[in-house]
């Protein structure tokens, strides 16, 4: 498993193909409760997968070793079996793809990318704004986007991200730099080397989810 999402009473799972499942790279669904968690179904994907975001019905999701973004319509409502992105989107100037957030009231797409996962100093993010007009082409240029990265900013394995709207802020899970740390960026307005506004040493981040104005973290060392 490399990332769930949740909406209502469906959690998503995205699980990366391993030789323990078969080799199989896989979306799966469960009805959940707060006592009871429950198969519902899975589809089957031919893009290796990590970071996912639900908006709605919509679900994004990040397609591993690449530079591009995918986009299920009607996820729910998809049969189990074998399934395939109604949208793919190349991110130019990605590496390598790890987190992914999506702001739809106002239309701003966030991602990471960790580039070489052997490096600590080579990490970024990027914002897209007005993300829905700027990915009908199926390509999201250089100077499209507000890209992160640099020495002050010290990413270097950013594997997961969340945006806080209210005090427009962005969070990251930086996996490499000092064996871990969380890193909180006010949101850049043009593209160059940012210092982190919050810093914090955490030791093998690589999960962050915002809630109730808490950032929360989550331990999974493995990129």
């Amino acid at each position: 498993g490399r990332e769930i999402a949740v909406r209502g009473d469906k959690l998503v799972v995205a699980q990366d193909a391993d030789a323990s499942n078969g080799s199989v790279d896989r979306f799966i669904v469960y009805t959940i409760s707060p006592t009871s968690i429950t198969l519902d179904k899975a589809y089957d994907v031919s893009q290796a997968l990590w970071g996912i975001h639900l908006d709605g019905n919509t679900l994004y999701a990040v397609e591993d070793f690449s530079e591009r973004v995918l986009r299920f319509d009607n996820f729910f409502e998809l049969p189990a079996g074998m399934i395939t992105p109604n949208k793919t989107v190349a991110i130019k100037s990605m590496v390598r793809t790890h987190g992914i957030t999506y702001d739809r009231a106002n239309d701003i797409m966030i991602l990471t990318d960790v580039a070489a996962a052997a490096s600590a100093t080579d990490g970024a993010f990027t914002v897209i704004n007005g993300y829905t007009n700027k990915a009908l082409d199926n390509v999201i240029t250089v100077a499209e986007q507000i890209i992160v990265e640099g020495p002050q900013s010290l990413l270097g394995n950013p594997v997961d991200i969340a945006f806080d709207r209210p005090s427009n802020r962005i969070y990251i899970a930086e996996r490499a730099k000092d064996g871990g740390r969380v890193l909180g960026f006010d949101m850049p307005t043009a593209s160059g080397d940012v210092a982190p506004v919050f810093n914090e040493v955490f030791a093998g981040a690589s999960a962050i989810f915002l809630g109730n104005q808490r950032v929360k973290d989550v331990v999974q060392p493995e990129i």
